[in-house]
């Protein structure tokens, strides 16, 4: 939770999920964050792909917010669907419990690496190669993902997919996209 409130906290975009305030109550860790209203892209997605300008609009504005994060050194590490919110006044990145500081470079705020190395985390569908080998990521990583949920918010499906997590990843590594 703290990692997640320093790293959003710790970047100011009109497209990210603004965090007010990071504290205990008692036993209890909390994040005082923007209310958002709308939906998460993944709800909007279970209705059917967007249209050209909405894929477009939507895109722009993540693109925009990975940019921020980039600029500071960080990767999101779990770009996807769920973690993009569409609002009537635009587009917010959210989660960023996983994210971490470039392998590319150090910015002077390196966060604590919170997986083993090697270690796999992220969502199978957006992984790019790199992380489901448990190898060091940058910004690229990011930018992988981004173009798994351009595909899918252009055609209502994933590049990769399969009936197992398994299959997902082997077919991101092994694979051509279905587009």
């Amino acid at each position: 939770l703290w990692r997640e409130a320093r790293a959003a906290a710790g970047v100011n975009h009109p497209n990210i999920c603004q965090v007010f305030d990071v504290g205990e109550d008692g036993d209890d860790l909390f994040i005082a964050m923007e209310l958002l209203s709308g939906e998460p892209l993944s709800t909007r997605l279970a209705r059917g792909s967007l249209t050209v300008n909405e894929v477009c609009t939507t895109a722009l504005a993540v693109l925009g917010a990975l940019e921020a994060l980039h600029t500071r050194g960080l990767v999101h590490r779990d770009l996807k669907p769920s973690n993009i919110f569409l609002t009537p006044h635009g587009v917010k990145l959210v989660d960023f419990g996983l994210a971490v500081a470039s392998a590319a470079g150090d910015t002077g705020e390196t966060m604590a690496r919170v997986t083993a190395a090697g270690a796999v985390v992220g969502t199978p569908h957006y992984m790019a190669p790199e992380q489901i080998r448990g190898e060091a990521i940058d910004e690229r990583t990011d930018v992988f993902a981004m173009g798994a949920v351009l595909v899918e918010m252009a055609t209502g499906r994933t590049p990769f997919g399969g009936p197992t997590s398994i299959d997902v990843l082997h077919a991101a590594l092994h694979g051509e996209p279905r587009l």
